[in-house]
């Protein structure tokens, strides 16, 4: 099993997981980085760099809806946050954050 992405702080994701994204995906952000690390301007390389991660939070955004429904429809059929935790690769204490944003989301 290969060992979990990190951040560039090193800090890794609560339930990463290495080589759960496209290939698509893959290729097109390590596109996106070489055209910013391109550009010349180290003030205007800083800004572009933040737009892009200001796009990617509103993508991201996307995808934790199905995330969300999941586990609103895993704890209707009653899965229990262990249930849910040993399922997910994630901890209780994530699950309990998860269920508590769709509760609150409701």
């Amino acid at each position: 099993m290969s060992p979990s992405p990190a951040t560039p702080t090193g800090r890794v994701r609560s339930g990463a997981r290495a080589g759960r994204t496209s290939k698509g995906l893959r290729k097109a952000i390590r596109d996106e980085a070489a055209d910013l690390n391109a550009i010349a301007d180290p003030a205007k390389r800083v800004r572009a760099v933040g737009d892009v991660f200001a796009a990617l939070d509103a993508e991201l955004a996307k995808l934790v809806e199905g995330r969300y429904a999941a586990v609103r429809e895993l704890r209707t059929q009653g899965w229990s946050y262990e249930k849910l935790a040993a399922a997910s690769g994630l901890s209780k204490s994530r699950v309990a954050q998860l269920v508590r944003t769709v509760a609150r989301r409701a």
